[in-house]
């Protein structure tokens, strides 16, 4: 004798209830993985340019108090051949626009006292169509550490 199922068609119901939250849970994972991309590639950007202007900052703290001027700074292939004033570029001497988006960098110094002057170096850079620009700035300031005579 056969006993009747008092389950029947459940297991139709159990397979249309697991359909739907994979469905839910592939819709969700579409939507959140462009983002996620998204993300990661403006932090790879980020990263570039803080890298470059990291590598620019210490190029120019190695460099003596008395050397940050624009004869120098071109001499030394710090910035640009054809900067004569502040801000400097150094988009063509460090390849600048093939590292980064329509990328330009520049060097800024100010004298901020008789013995120190302030850096800043900036990068800028072109975010993705519809987005605004991006930009990174470090700043630094640099001392004269030369002897003085004091009388």
């Amino acid at each position: 004798m056969k006993v009747a199922s008092k389950r029947r068609g459940t297991g139709l119901v159990d397979a249309i209830v697991t359909l739907f939250l994979l469905g839910v849970a592939g819709a969700v994972f579409s939507a959140i993985f462009p983002t996620g991309l998204k993300a990661s590639r403006q932090a790879q950007e980020y990263k570039v340019a803080a890298s470059i202007a990291q590598r620019k900052m210490e190029q120019i703290r190695a460099m003596p108090y008395e050397s940050l001027t624009s004869v120098n700074l071109r001499a030394s292939g710090t910035v640009d051949p054809d900067d004569t004033e502040s801000p400097y570029s150094f988009t063509e001497v460090d390849s600048v626009a093939g590292q980064l988006t329509v990328g330009t960098g520049s060097i800024s110094i100010y004298q901020e006292d008789a013995d120190t002057k302030r850096v800043r170096v900036t990068m800028n850079w072109e975010g993705p169509p519809g987005s605004a620009d991006r930009s990174i700035t470090l700043t630094t300031l640099c001392a004269d550490k030369r002897p003085r005579r004091v009388n």
